[in-house]
């Protein structure tokens, strides 16, 4: 049975899917109505190649889209009784002490009170999806869902594939543009064109400036929201600002995030880094 208060969501949901599809198609159609280096290749198929890669590249961005919208992010369902375990090491008892009170703390407030469950670490719960999301990036509204654990790939793959697409359809667009010695039937003449430039220069400088940034993430092993809150986070604000305890590496760091698919136990690698940090400087307050 369909909940009324949801219907607004679902709305919103269907709508932003559908804009998207429709710029994403309809910026190459506009094309394909000009005299245009796309329109030669796919209309007139004058370079096959040339047509068949620029229309795999906007099929996998499209997908990527999609997968990225109705993959579950990875939303904890039901009740979870993971806990943060206790730092093993060989300090003296003050510090085993002090390491025990972290824990204990950290314990203590990973519990949502929305969803009644116990979070693992690095989830979060969404206002916007009222759930609780492991590895837990952001709520992302071109996408309208969240950003997770499951899906983070399916989301810096679709920003990789419609940077790619974007730079290519600019360049189509603007090789298009036609020279008229008068001012107003220049504009008349490439009116669509500068339509579909305007919009992905716009475009252009949304999403590399968002590829950009969650590939230094990727590269990291952090997320948004860790990133920007690190301060309020309970299992990071007792470490030192510049330690990351997620960190494996940049290599091991994007194999993981491309190819490990797993829902990984985050509890493990912080023990076993927080643990070193310890040890080495005194980075646990």
């Amino acid at each position: 049975m369909i909940n009324l208060s949801d219907l607004p969501f679902c709305r919103a949901y269907i709508i932003i899917r559908a804009v998207h599809t429709a710029l994403v198609i309809g910026v190459p159609l506009v094309l394909i109505t000009q005299d245009t280096e796309l329109r030669r290749a796919v209309y007139y198929f004058e370079r096959p190649i040339y047509a068949i890669c620029y229309l795999l590249l906007l099929t996998f961005s499209l997908v990527m889209y999609f997968l990225a919208c109705l993959v579950n992010p990875g939303y904890i369902e039901t009740p979870c009784k993971t806990k943060l375990p206790m730092l093993n090491n060989n300090s003296d008892e003050e510090d085993i002490y002090e390491d025990s009170q972290m824990m204990n703390k950290i314990n203590n407030y990973r519990r949502c009170d929305f969803c009644e469950v116990q979070q693992p670490m690095r989830s979060k719960h969404c206002e916007d999806c009222r759930k609780c999301v492991r590895k837990y990036d952001h709520h992302c509204h071109w996408l309208e869902t969240c950003v997770g654990e499951r899906n983070h790939r399916f989301f810096w793959l679709f920003l990789l594939s419609i940077s790619a697409l974007i730079l290519w359809t600019i360049s189509i667009t603007w090789n298009a543009i036609v020279y008229r010695l008068e001012w107003l039937v220049w504009l008349k003449t490439n009116s669509l064109l500068f339509c579909n430039l305007f919009i992905l220069i716009i475009a252009a400088m949304a999403v590399l400036g968002l590829l950009g940034f969650h590939s230094y993430l990727i590269s990291q092993n952090l997320t948004t929201w860790e990133f920007v809150s690190q301060e309020r986070i309970t299992y990071l604000k007792y470490l030192d600002d510049s330690y990351n305890p997620f960190n494996e590496g940049c290599p091991c760091n994007v194999y993981n995030f491309l190819f490990d698919w797993k829902i990984r136990h985050w509890e493990a690698l912080y023990t076993k880094k927080a643990n070193m940090q310890n040890t080495a400087s005194g980075g646990i307050v």
